[in-house]
């Protein structure tokens, strides 16, 4: 039996025990996540709010306009200028972007995670010899979102004052490389990576060491290397 597999009965945390666990203790967190995994719950809280943390600022008239602004400068990026009817039809509909960001949150966190928990448990059990179970990376995927979930939080008072809503939020790495081309491929990959993304990957790679029983190094460094391949090479065949 492997190690991972023999992981001893912990006494279960709560949700929102779990959720502040992952912030403030990562390590230890994630060892309970893993004895007792249960993804749904988690899940949900993050998806609602980060919904409504994204969609908070879209709620005001100078919030749809910056979403307005934001997809002309994003298409004026890639090289395919917005035609005045498409601008026109993004205009009708800017009152629903807010119940549009939120609904289509529990839409695609789900997905996104059950890929990503996918992912890495061909990773992991197929090709590195693991035995962990779906559940628990998928519970160490969803737990890893409350960072995430942190960052947009942070975020949304600071773009609701500014009137700017941006991919990677207020906390983007691009922000402080203000040098760089705007419109080359790095500017906007690192325009839409926000530090608590890479912060998420952190406590990513933290529970996949807890439950695979290796260090965590090198599981951070290949999940950060792979999500930067994977967006560079999506933003290279848009452009």
């Amino acid at each position: 039996m492997t190690a991972e597999a023999a992981t001893p009965a912990q006494p279960e945390m709560g949700l929102f025990a779990r959720a502040w666990g992952v912030i403030t203790a990562p390590g230890a967190t994630m060892a309970q996540v893993v004895a007792n995994p249960r993804p749904i719950g988690i899940l949900f809280i993050c998806a609602l709010v980060i919904g409504l943390a994204a969609a908070a600022p879209m709620f005001t008239p100078a919030g749809q306009q910056a979403v307005l602004d934001s997809q002309v400068e994003a298409r004026n990026a890639m090289g395919r200028p917005m035609s005045d009817q498409e601008y026109a039809t993004m205009q009708r509909f800017a009152p629903y972007f807010a119940y549009f960001t939120i609904g289509q949150m529990f839409i695609f966190m789900p997905i996104f995670s059950l890929i990503v928990a996918s992912l890495l448990w061909v990773v992991f059990n197929t090709i590195l010899g693991g035995t962990a179970s779906f559940k628990q990376v998928l519970a160490i995927v969803t737990h890893s979102s409350v960072i995430g979930t942190l960052g947009a939080l942070a975020g949304a008072p600071i773009q609701i004052l500014q009137s700017k809503v941006t991919p990677g939020g207020p906390f983007n790495i691009g922000a402080l490389l203000p040098m760089l081309d705007q419109s080359s491929i790095l500017a906007r990959f690192l325009g839409f990576t926000s530090v608590f993304q890479i912060w998420g990957f952190i406590v990513m790679g933290i529970g996949l060491a807890v439950l695979y029983r290796r260090k965590s190094t090198g599981i951070i460094i290949g999940l950060i290397a792979a999500y930067a391949l994977i967006a560079m090479g999506i933003m290279s065949a848009f452009s």
